[in-house]
Order: structure tokens, then C-alpha cells, then sequence
């Protein structure tokens, strides 16, 4: 055999194991018929050529080619092979996932009930199916615009003016609590100072309390005693006394007052300064004959003796 047909044929050998080594570093089985299915998406975010197709968790075929179907790049055409021994009814669905915690994407492929198989390159309902870090991606977008607009106000609002009264503020707590330390070491200078009189008032109202508690039975008999009196006052009829004792000084008081008219005698006799003088010298001139008629009885009394 030449030379020249041992390189041919070593490099046909060549292009032949280069060739299926290829494929199967693709993922493509060398030895397993594939049928082509298509999808499209809106976003391949993560999907590579060769990225795997999974059943129930079956690694069952690949992704063979993404490409877009217009310029704008709206959606995506993929292709992708799964072994013609898997059965795929007309109502199954290939999803869209995160394979893993660092975001790789793959495809999943939940087949329906339908009865009806589809065929060989026809086109799958397509779906995607957010994962840990897609949603962790859709929560921080918002609280990371929310965080923007909120240091956004807060740079509005703080400006010199409120910085310096911030400062003030500050600097005024600061006074404060120095304040309250002071206080707080003048107290317990106090208490230091004043604790043999604390420990002596604490004693002297333990000593009352004593004597209250020793006395209990003398207290409960003046309390049972005031109770007697205020029901032995209730009993008198004190109400019933008052309401008379109103009268009788109401009448009182009427009469002084027809006193103070100068009505009747006595309010004559009061009030008439004449005959008060009157009645005087009358008084004065009666005390005198009785005095006269006391010394000279004979002068006024004669006796007759027959």
C-alpha cells in the first residue's frame, strides 16, 4: 500500500473520530435516533447551544441552535433534539429553568395527556420558569429604585440648614446627658451622705406601722364607738331638732325686730329715751320713799288704841 493512501485513509479516520467527537461533546448520542422540535422565546437569558433537555429530571436531548426570528431581536427561534424513543403528546410544554444555584439555564420538558404525539419537527408551547436568582433579581430592582428615591430625599432634605440643626440637636442631647450624669452622681452622693437619716426614717415608719398593728384592737373599738355616736345621733332625730331650733331663731329674730321698731313696750322702753329717763326717776323717787317709810314708819302709819 502507498504512502499516500495510509495518510488518506489515517485522515479520514481523523475527520470520522473528530466528526462524531464533536457531537458528542455536544451532548448529541451518537448510537440514539434524535427527532428536531422547535420553541420560541421572548428571552433566551442564560440558554446556550447544547444546553440540556430533562424529563423528570432525564437528561433526554439538547439544545441545538438559538437564533432570532426578526432584526429587533423580539423573539427567539431554539432548536432543540430529543430521542425519538420519548413520546411527546401534542399538549406538553418545554419550560425554561435555572438548572442550578449559579443561574445555568436548561429545559424541561412536562409532557401532557393528550393521546395525540407530536411529530417530528413540529413546534412545542413554550414557558419559562423564574428561579432563585431571577426572583431575588425582580425583588432588588424595585427596593434598589425605592432606595434611590429615598437617599434622593434625603439629600434634598438634608441641607446645611438642617445639618447644622441636626449638629445642634446633637450636640444639645449631649449637654443633656451629661446633665442627668451630674444628677445621677449628686444623687448618689445624696443617698451616700443622707443614709444613716434614710435608715432612721425607714425605722421610725416600721416602728409606726408596729404600734398601728399593736393598737389594732384599741383603733377598731374607737371606729366601733364614733359609729354608736353617728347612729345614736341619727336615732335623736339631730335633723328633726335642727329644723326647730331654725324656727324658734327665726321667731327670735322677728321679735327683735319689732324691737328695733320701737313697737310695743319694750321697744318703747328701749328706743324712747324720755321715758326711759321717766321710768329711771320714778324708780329712783320709789327707792327713796321706801327708804324714808323704813326710818320713819310712824310719820306714815298711825295706830289707834281703843
Amino acid at each position: 500500500m502507498k504512502t499516500e493512501i495510509k495518510v488518506g485513509i489515517l485522515g479520514l479516520v481523523v475527520l470520522v473520530i473528530l466528526f462524531f467527537g464533536i457531537k458528542f461533546l455536544k451532548g448529541s448520542d451518537i448510537f440514539q435516533k434524535e427527532n428536531v422540535y422547535y420553541a420560541v422565546y421572548d428571552n433566551v437569558n442564560g440558554m446556550l447551544v447544547s444546553s440540556s433537555v430533562y424529563v423528570n429530571g432525564l437528561r433526554v436531548g439538547y439544545v441545538k441552535d438559538i437564533e432570532a426570528t426578526n432584526e429587533r431581536a423580539d423573539n427567539f427561534l431554539v432548536t432543540f433534539l430529543v430521542r425519538s424513543d420519548i413520546k411527546i403528546p401534542q399538549d406538553s410544554k418545554i419550560t425554561l429553568y435555572s438548572s442550578d444555584l449559579l443561574g445555568s439555564k436548561a429545559l424541561k420538558l412536562q409532557l401532557g395527556t393528550s393521546s395525540k404525539i407530536i411529530e417530528d419537527g413540529d413546534t412545542l408551547s413554550s414557558d419559562r420558569e423564574l428561579g432563585m436568582l431571577d426572583n431575588l433579581g425582580a425583588s432588588v430592582t424595585p427596593l434598589m429604585n425605592n432606595l434611590d428615591s429615598i437617599l434622593t430625599s434625603l439629600n434634598k432634605i438634608l441641607n446645611t440648614q438642617t445639618q447644622t440643626s441636626l449638629q445642634n440637636t446633637i450636640t444639645n442631647l449631649e449637654t443633656t446627658t451629661s446633665k442627668l450624669s451630674s444628677i445621677s452622681c449628686d444623687l448618689d452622693n445624696l443617698m451616700t451622705s443622707e443614709k444613716t437619716k434614710l435608715a432612721k426614717i425607714i425605722e421610725n415608719t416600721e416602728s409606726i406601722t408596729a404600734n398601728f398593728k399593736e393598737n389594732n384592737e384599741k383603733l377598731s373599738n374607737i371606729i366601733a364607738n364614733v359609729d354608736n355616736i353617728v347612729d345614736s345621733a341619727a336615732k335623736a332625730n339631730i335633723g328633726t331638732t335642727l329644723i326647730e331650733t331654725g324656727k324658734s331663731i327665726e321667731k327670735l329674730n322677728t321679735v327683735l325686730s319689732v324691737i328695733e321698731k320701737g313697737k310695743g313696750n319694750v321697744g318703747l322702753l328701749i328706743n324712747d329715751e324720755e321715758l326711759y329717763k321717766s321710768l329711771d326717776n320714778s324708780a329712783k323717787n320709789l327707792n327713796k320713799l321706801i327708804e324714808d317709810i323704813k326710818e320713819n314708819p310712824k310719820k306714815y302709819i298711825n295706830v289707834s288704841v281703843f
